[in-house]
């Protein structure tokens, strides 16, 4: 039996509204637009001395299935192949899923030069599940599993690139490395209906419902944010990830691939309008054979995003926040389907 239907080749299209409270690393003022929009990662560095702490809560709720961008309704799904046994198609079919992560971040600049983060996450994730009948394909029941508890940790370094002085492509740009560390439980698991009807506890939960990858990772970064061109500016960031080894479960996640770019505009001293677009790819996860294993294809994704960020002077300008909304829907493979994903973040930066 499986969970979820396998994921194909396929895209995403993601639409994110956001408002932000903010900072600007490179001139030192309070700006609306000093920060890449919320869902990139070591888009800035610190000046020497400066610590920065950071809060993140993302929230995702998925419901329903769809096979390109049109939903399917469980009796499509029930024709797909299971290839974990019998019986020959799925039988278990994912109705809704919600996820949970809170992501508690750290830098700190020695030097002009060099910036070091730390980031910590905790996941919670439940996903209610209808049972079919092995033979008649009736409707048998309906299960929830659930996971929380610590996800991986991350130890990086942001460090300086060089600069561009003048022309439309004026602005810094910088590497990144970082190690994450498998602090994150691989070994979740929930009590199942089984297409047999019968209840069974300690299955072990898919991917998606892991706390974490179970490997050590690396993961390197190039970006760029441009200089401000009147109301204008725009950046873009390269990055991966790569798993070290297989983990003790026998299995390696796939690698990942992403390219991002973004651009904003002021719009008045306090509030800027943004929009992001990624692109990225991973690989196949590298699996044993035994049925207890899930399918972890590989993928192709696309999105965008928009941003609408706001920064206040005086009081809170050492400080930022941010929040959004978001929905998106998977291209050209059968997958979950995924609606309103919802970010927020708070930064404080300390001198």
């Amino acid at each position: 039996m499986t969970y979820l239907p396998k994921l194909g080749m396929g895209a995403l299209l993601l639409i994110t509204p956001a408002l932000t409270l903010t900072p600007a690393f490179a001139d030192g003022a309070a700006r609306a637009d000093g920060h890449a929009p919320i869902g990139v990662m070591g888009d800035h560095r610190h000046k020497a001395g400066e610590w920065m702490l950071s809060w993140r809560q993302m929230d995702m709720s998925m419901q329903g299935n769809l096979q390109g961008t049109r939903s399917i309704p469980d009796a499509q799904v029930l024709q797909l192949p299971n290839q974990h046994g019998s019986p020959a198609q799925l039988r278990v079919v994912p109705q809704s899923m919600d996820m949970k992560m809170t992501m508690l971040g750290a830098m700190y600049a020695p030097n002009d030069d060099l910036t070091f983060l730390a980031m910590a996450m905790q996941h919670e994730t439940s996903m209610r599940l209808n049972t079919y009948g092995a033979m008649s394909q009736a409707l048998l029941g309906s299960f929830t599993s659930q996971s929380e508890g610590l996800g991986d940790t991350t130890l990086g370094a942001l460090l300086a690139g060089g600069d561009i002085a003048q022309g439309a492509l004026a602005g810094t740009w910088h590497y990144g490395v970082a190690l994450s560390i498998p602090t994150g439980s691989i070994k979740q698991t929930g009590r199942v209906l089984t297409p047999m009807n019968q209840h069974i506890s300690g299955k072990r939960l898919p991917y998606p419902m892991q706390l974490g990858s179970g490997t050590y990772d690396i993961k390197p970064s190039l970006t760029f944010n441009s200089a401000a061109h009147g109301a204008w500016r725009y950046g873009g960031q390269i990055s991966g990830v790569a798993r070290l080894e297989d983990n003790s479960q026998g299995y390696r996640l796939g690698d990942k691939a992403l390219v991002q770019g973004w651009v904003s505009r002021r719009l008045a001293s306090f509030v800027s309008a943004s929009a992001r677009l990624d692109a990225a790819i991973k690989t196949a996860c590298a699996v044993p054979t035994a049925p207890s294993h899930y399918p972890c294809p590989p993928r192709k994704l696309i999105s965008r995003a928009g941003n609408w960020p706001i920064s206040p002077s005086g009081l809170m300008s050492s400080g930022s926040m941010a929040f959004g909304l978001a929905t998106a829907w998977p291209w050209n493979g059968q997958a979950p389907s995924t609606k309103k994903p919802m970010a927020c973040k708070w930064n404080t930066k300390i001198r």
